[in-house]
């Protein structure tokens, strides 16, 4: 009775106890949604039982986390903002997720998982379109070009066609075959990984 006649007299507080309870109703689904996008995070790394997280599958995984993250941030922001939680704890705590949620995008996570490499590995990786494409065209050269075929791969659904189609040739020269003539994109990726896989030529 008397935490009912305080938001009467003071709208403010009885706006915040509402926010609170909305957020509370919201708790299960906080937790449904920290689950889901690690798991995607974890089966995204590997493959689990031999098979692989679809493409669009593993883009969901920052998807659910940015979600988890507004839902996480409004439920602390109302905790703080009622005076029930350290505002140093809930923002130190949101800007941690969301630095999680930055290494969960599929480029940062190709960039961590990949070691530095030698100089023309290092230049696969350029943000220059027309270095890309020389560093591919360089590493089908190679005298051992296992280092470069992973590299080579990804560079097959590159933005920028030139450095698509230098990464096609190059891996051409280093198969002596063609394993995904007149395609780009994924679907060439997987033929590649796949007939490369077979040769012992891609680790």
């Amino acid at each position: 009775m008397s935490e009912a006649l305080e938001g009467a007299r003071d709208p403010r507080r009885l706006r915040v106890r509402v926010g609170l309870a909305f957020v509370r109703i919201l708790r299960p689904a906080l937790y449904a949604l920290l689950v889901a996008s690690a798991l995607l995070t974890f089966w995204a790394g590997a493959d689990i039982g031999g098979r692989e997280l679809p493409p669009k599958a593993a883009a969901a995984a920052p998807v659910l986390f940015a979600i988890f993250l507004v839902v996480f941030a409004v439920y602390r922001l109302a905790l703080v903002r009622a005076k029930k939680y350290p505002a140093a704890t809930g923002l130190f705590q949101i800007g941690l997720g969301a630095l999680v949620w930055v290494l969960l995008l599929p480029g940062s996570r190709q960039r961590i998982g990949q070691d530095p490499g030698d100089d023309v590995q290092v230049l696969m990786r350029s943000s220059d379109a027309h270095v890309r494409a020389l560093a591919a065209e360089v590493a089908g050269t190679r005298r051992d070009p296992s280092p470069y075929v992973s590299d080579l791969v990804e560079l097959l659904d590159d933005t920028e066609p030139a450095v698509r189609r230098a990464a096609h040739i190059a891996l051409i020269r280093i198969a002596g075959t063609d394993a995904s003539p007149g395609e780009e994109g994924p679907d060439a990726q997987r033929k590649w990984r796949d007939f490369l896989s077979a040769r012992g030529l891609l680790r």
